[in-house]
């Protein structure tokens, strides 16, 4: 920042009279605290000039005269002035000077008399010394006739008293010395070094609001406006001029802050409408000792606040709405599968709803979360939420959010709902077909207003998401049997992406058993090198039916990554153990690899035989809880009932 090449105040003396020559004389002498201009004019051409020398881009920080010339300055001047008072030793100097010339000594002085001198005539033993105080030139002149009439011959006063002094013949003493005058330049230097201070707070305060994105307004108790930043005044569409001093209501009506300086209170945010943007307002009284001597208003611009918004979400997101898979995680070459890939990117590049189905286990949250990571709401949130494990009450609260009080146990403030958390990202709503009936009729609406109404509130709120929907169900079955809203699966049936079972892709088995081992042994700190021990199982892995699909296969190899990590290194594990792990009846059949092809329906058979004896080994170590089975298969309890029923 640039500094003032001349940092002293600068100060203008103003006097018509000889006391011009004292101005002079110790202008020299505080050279080094001030810069002192001394002026032969007084009373209205003080004034003009120095007006006339600001206009003309001059600076003066005080103005400095003496007796009625002071006084009128400092009525009128827009300066800072001080009037030069008689100090008590430039007195006593002046009546050494007056003893000389005669022991009958006459003081007239301005608005008062000088203080200690009636002490001071035991000084002098038979002088006479009497004062006068005057306002007026006139009453000055009325005291000097009376003076002279009383044979007084000396007159120590101002600058024109002692013109009148002279012109009366008597004799004449300047009443101001040098210690006054420089006691005067002293004090100006020290008010304007502290106005220099204000005035460089308020303009480093002016230029703090003059970045502020938010427009800001002051009016006094009329409603006239005092000041407005940029901000606000980019948002009337107006210049300075053409604002300050006029009635904000005649400006911007929407605005107005007459109801805060009538009642006196703050008012809440209130959006409303300026030349066809839409801002957040904020009105607020301003008191001096509890009286209303005005108003503020801040306004800020309707974008300010959504990119501020999807700051603060982007930057204090969880990390449970982070996504974590791309689609390059979903491993495979199987046609079935690089075919989902390619629908999945091709997905990605719109914001239409997407419907993935698929049986449990099959992945459908990972390629949701890769369909969100290639679209180009990568840097928002993916919100999941899994709506088969919430009672209905808690669903639509989790969904939707609420307002403080809207229920029983509601949290105090209210809460946003998923919905709002996934504000320009993606939400994933995983088991759409288990979402109550009587909820569908909710979705449906914010899937088609795109607006999200709070449990307990009647003010709907804007959201803007890309909706990703997940069943293992049939749900046009479903919308059959009256179990799910006929517009509803319409309305998310718009891009459908269908995830095949892993028994109809077992050409993908081995690739997916390699990666989940990788990621296994890389979380236990195995080396890498014993991704090796997985080639004996293949056959066996490839050869089972995996009714569990992805997952069940998962389960199996964070067991045997548990094995290889227990292990001592370089011992490879015993076969009969490595084979212990792949679910199926021990000493089963081994795994056709060529010869004669076994007819279908014995296929079939293998298959039931294989699955119904992996469910019954899981439910023996499960203690017979069916639900817990039914968990660790990735399957529903009513598969579990149906696959131990069967009969090959």
């Amino acid at each position: 920042m640039a500094t003032d090449p001349d940092p002293r105040p600068v100060i203008w003396a103003f006097s018509t009279s000889r006391l011009r020559h004292v101005f002079e004389s110790v202008a020299p002498l505080l050279a080094d605290a001030a810069h002192v201009r001394v002026f032969d004019q007084g009373f209205e051409d003080a004034l003009r000039t120095t007006r006339e020398l600001v206009a003309g881009g001059e600076r003066v920080d005080a103005l400095v005269a003496a007796g009625s010339n002071g006084a009128y300055l400092r009525d009128h001047a827009a300066h800072p002035v001080i009037v030069v008072s008689a100090s008590t030793l430039d007195a006593l100097q002046a009546l050494v000077q007056a003893r000389k010339l005669s022991p009958r000594i006459g003081v007239v002085n301005f608005l008062r008399v000088v203080t200690g001198l009636e002490q001071a005539r035991q000084l002098f033993g038979d002088t006479v010394i009497e004062q006068r105080a005057y306002v007026t030139p006139e009453e000055a002149r009325a005291h000097v006739d009376d003076l002279a009439g009383r044979g007084v011959e000396v007159i120590i006063g101002p600058g024109p008293v002692c013109d009148l002094a002279e012109r009366a013949g008597l004799a004449a003493v300047l009443l101001y010395g040098q210690d006054s005058l420089g006691a005067a330049i002293r004090q100006a230097v020290e008010i304007a070094r502290i106005a220099r201070g204000e005035e460089a707070r308020r303009a480093h305060l002016q230029r703090i609001f003059d970045q502020l994105e938010t427009g800001l307004l002051a009016v006094d108790e009329e409603e006239r406006v005092l000041s407005a930043n940029p901000a606000l005044l980019r948002l009337l569409g107006r210049p300075a001029a053409e604002v300050v001093g006029r009635q904000l209501s005649e400006i911007a009506p929407a605005l107005g802050l007459a109801r805060a300086l009538e009642s006196g209170l703050s008012e809440p945010e209130a959006v409303e409408r300026i030349g066809g943007r839409t801002v957040l307002v904020t009105r607020s009284p301003v008191r001096d000792r509890g009286v209303v001597r005005g108003a503020v208003l801040t306004a800020l611009d309707a974008g300010t606040v959504q990119r501020q918004d999807r700051r603060l979400r982007t930057q204090h997101r969880p990390s449970r709405f982070e996504p974590r898979y791309t689609l390059g995680a979903i491993v495979g070459d199987s046609p079935q599968i690089v075919a989902v890939r390619a629908l999945a990117a091709r997905y990605a590049r719109t914001d239409a709803t997407v419907l993935i189905s698929g049986e449990s286990g099959t992945g459908k949250e990972m390629v949701a979360q890769g369909i969100h990571a290639a679209s180009h709401r990568r840097d928002q949130p993916f919100v999941a939420v899994n709506c088969a494990a919430f009672p209905e009450a808690l669903l639509e609260a989790e969904l939707f959010g609420h307002e403080e009080g809207a229920f029983t146990g509601a949290r105090r403030g209210g809460r946003p709902g998923l919905f709002e958390a996934a504000h320009l990202g993606t939400i994933f709503l995983d088991e759409i077909g288990d979402v109550p009936v009587t909820l569908q009729t909710r979705l449906l609406r914010v899937l088609q207003e795109r607006q999200v109404l709070r449990l307990g509130s009647n003010e709907p709120t804007p959201v803007d998401v890309r909706v990703i929907a997940a069943t293992h169900l049939d749900l046009r079955v479903a919308v059959a049997e009256g179990r799910f809203r006929k517009d509803l699966y319409y309305r998310l049936q718009i891009l459908p992406l269908h995830i095949p079972p892993l028994r109809e892709r077992p050409g993908d088995v081995a690739a997916v058993a390699r990666d989940l081992l990788s990621r296994s042994l890389a979380r236990d700190g195995t080396p890498p090198e014993r991704l090796g021990e997985l080639a004996p199982l293949l056959a066996r892995l490839e050869a089972y039916p995996w009714p569990g699909n992805v997952r069940e296969l998962e389960n199996v190899l964070e067991r045997l990554a548990l094995l290889l990590a227990e292990g001592e290194p370089g011992r490879a594990i015993p076969a009969e153990e490595l084979g212990a792990l792949v679910p199926g009846p021990p000493g089963g059949p081994a795994p056709t690899t060529g010869g004669e092809r076994p007819r279908a329906g014995d296929l079939r058979s293998a298959r039931a035989r294989l699955e119904r004896a992996h469910v019954e080994q899981v439910l023996a170590a499960c203690g017979g809880n069916l639900t817990e089975a039914a968990r660790r298969l990735g399957v529903g309890r009513s598969t579990v009932y149906r696959k131990l029923a069967d009969r090959p």
